[in-house]
């Protein structure tokens, strides 16, 4: 029987819902850039290597606790240089904005190109983008916990590079996690970033040193004025994007009612509800996130459409 760990008097006394949770994607790249013992562990589970392995680990986009962040994107990554010769890239994403695999490649190709002028190819950085991700990556078939993509070779079944990997964690699949998975402690790592409760967070603890560590950490920085402040901003950020969706898809069905009645109600309303929500995903993400509620007026509309490449 595993040992538990002794917990601090500052967790122990600690019970209920938490109030700001790992899944607040600032307080996420917060913690784990405070801390990064807790951070190497994370990603030698998520790359399925030992710990050991990594020797030396470097912050490429550093925040300090309490700066003022600018929460439009309501995305929030952690770049570091492993071994001074691998790019990782972590996203904690929350929202599914319908488009990650697309962005996803977007990030990783961007942290690829690296090289000086006149630098020699082979001394391109192995790149990995991790999306950790609070929805289905997939809208069908299966969805599994975790997932590695590579440039394959499709005739010949072997892999073109090492040099780029996009790695998917879904965390709403927790429970279908391999037996690799739950021994290299990603598993523990998905329940410790949903956990709701601090009795959730407590019983994780008590069996990996390592998410302590960072639960301590996040009770440290959470008690931190500052830190509280940018996580509201987090949250209201998430909001307004999520009353921004239901807006959009409202008048998007609105406006589709309207067109609708020479091309047919049902396609009309569909057809523009799928124009409407890739316009705001786009705004949001570049954002233009204050002129979504004013995509009802035509000249607003016809502007937006027409700065992002799409039929007004």
């Amino acid at each position: 029987m595993q040992k538990k760990i002794k917990l601090s008097e500052k967790l122990m006394e600690k019970h209920g819902k938490i109030r700001y949770r790992f899944m607040n994607a600032y307080l996420f790249a917060t913690v784990f850039q405070k801390n990064q013992e807790t951070l190497k562990d994370l990603i030698a589970a998520l790359l399925r290597i030992e710990l050991k392995e990594i020797v030396s680990l470097e912050i490429l986009n550093p925040i300090l606790p309490g700066q003022d962040i600018d929460h439009k994107s309501c995305i929030m990554d952690i770049l570091v240089l492993l071994n001074g010769n691998i790019r990782v890239n972590l996203e904690m994403q929350v929202l599914d904005e319908g488009n990650w695999n697309e962005r996803g490649v977007y990030y990783l190709a961007e942290n690829l190109l690296d090289l000086k002028k006149g630098e020699d190819y082979k001394n391109l950085k192995t790149t990995v983008q991790i999306g950790i991700l609070d929805f289905d990556l997939w809208k069908s078939g299966k969805n599994p916990f975790y997932q590695v993509y590579e440039l394959w070779d499709t005739e010949h079944d072997r892999v073109f590079t090492n040099k780029m990997k996009l790695c998917v964690l879904s965390l709403r699949q927790a429970e279908k996690a391999e037996e690799r998975e739950r021994q290299s402690g990603l598993y523990d790592w998905a329940k410790a970033l949903t956990a709701e409760t601090w009795e959730e967070l407590q019983e994780l603890s008590e069996k990996n040193e390592k998410i302590k560590e960072a639960v301590e950490t996040m009770i440290t920085l959470t008690e931190d004025e500052r830190v509280r402040i940018e996580c509201m901003r987090q949250e209201k950020a998430e909001r307004d994007w999520i009353n921004a969706m239901n807006y959009a898809t409202e008048q998007g069905e609105e406006r589709g009612e309207a067109r609708g009645i020479k091309m047919g109600i049902q396609k009309g309303m569909k057809q523009e509800r799928e124009n409407t929500l890739k316009l705001v995903a786009k705004m949001s993400q570049n954002g233009d996130t204050e002129y979504i509620a004013r995509l009802m007026e035509p000249e607003v509309f016809e502007q937006m459409a027409a700065k992002y490449g799409m039929k007004a």
